[in-house]
């Protein structure tokens, strides 16, 4: 299939239910608010762990910082997934890290040719551009809901100012990356590092390390309180945290903030 194909063949949701992987359910919709809206109002109404909300345009779709997400029909890969889980906030805290992490795994096999990379937490950048971005919210205790926007087939998609910067797999790749291919690679790697994580939480970061873009590279980062930081990023913790040091020589471990990678050194 390529892009203009609407809901994943039954070929696709057998294998997502059957795996055996994480999904136990799969909803699709041509159009919809939020995935991640929509998952939420299901947990809360009871859904079970593992429902996989898709949709081919998502009108008030979210990523991080609040910025609005939205893809034309037929180019991207929309999707939110329920995870029931009763760990810790320091060990869920790394779960957007591990989904990031994820992708980039899943979809490095289809863009022959092109570095995959990540800029922490979890946006996918593909021979340096943004195509993909990752929002992991708690809408309820031990209620997750992981939302994924992957830009698959881009190609002659006008692009407001905004997002200049952004690219698709298709546009990296040597050739069409199919969406379908990448559904169920996704949950297979998903499926994956979250089995290891509920073993050993840490125990994707070295692998999460080595493919961060964002190490060694001099960043501003903008955080929640309004304050900018510039510096380095050094490290990232084993609570998942960016080890950034500032041009005041003074070293500071952040959790959230929107990053802006500058240089590297």
């Amino acid at each position: 299939m390529g892009r203009g194909d609407a809901a994943p063949g039954g070929h696709v949701l057998q294998r997502l239910v059957t795996g055996p992987t994480l999904v136990s359910r799969v909803a699709w919709y041509d159009r919809i608010g939020s995935t991640n809206a929509e998952v939420a109002r299901r947990a809360a109404e009871g859904a079970d762990d593992g429902l996989l909300v898709l949709a081919d345009e998502p009108t008030t779709g979210r990523g991080r910082q609040g910025r609005s997400w939205s893809a034309p029909p037929g180019t991207s890969l929309m999707g939110s997934l329920l995870l029931r889980t009763d760990r810790d906030l320091a060990q869920v805290a790394l779960l957007p890290l591990l989904a990031g992490l994820a992708l980039a795994e899943a979809a490095e096999p289809l863009v022959s040719g092109a570095e995959l990379s990540l800029k922490w937490p979890n946006d996918l950048l593909a021979d340096g551009g943004k195509c993909a971005g990752i929002l992991v919210e708690a809408p309820a205790p031990g209620v997750l809901v992981v939302g994924v926007g992957v830009n698959v087939d881009w190609r002659g998609v006008e692009r407001p100012e905004a997002l200049a910067g952004a690219t698709s797999l298709s546009e990296v790749g040597r050739g069409p990356v199919d969406r379908w291919r990448l559904l169920p690679a996704l949950v297979e790697r998903l499926d994956h590092r979250y089995a290891r994580w509920r073993v050993d939480p840490a125990d994707f970061l070295p692998a999460y390390r080595e493919r961060c873009a964002t190490l060694g590279c001099e960043v501003r980062v903008e955080q929640a309180d309004g304050t900018v930081l510039v510096g380095t990023a050094t490290g990232v913790t084993d609570g998942g945290a960016l080890v950034v040091q500032a041009d005041t020589s003074a070293t500071v471990e952040l959790r959230a903030g929107d990053v802006h990678h500058l240089r590297h050194r």
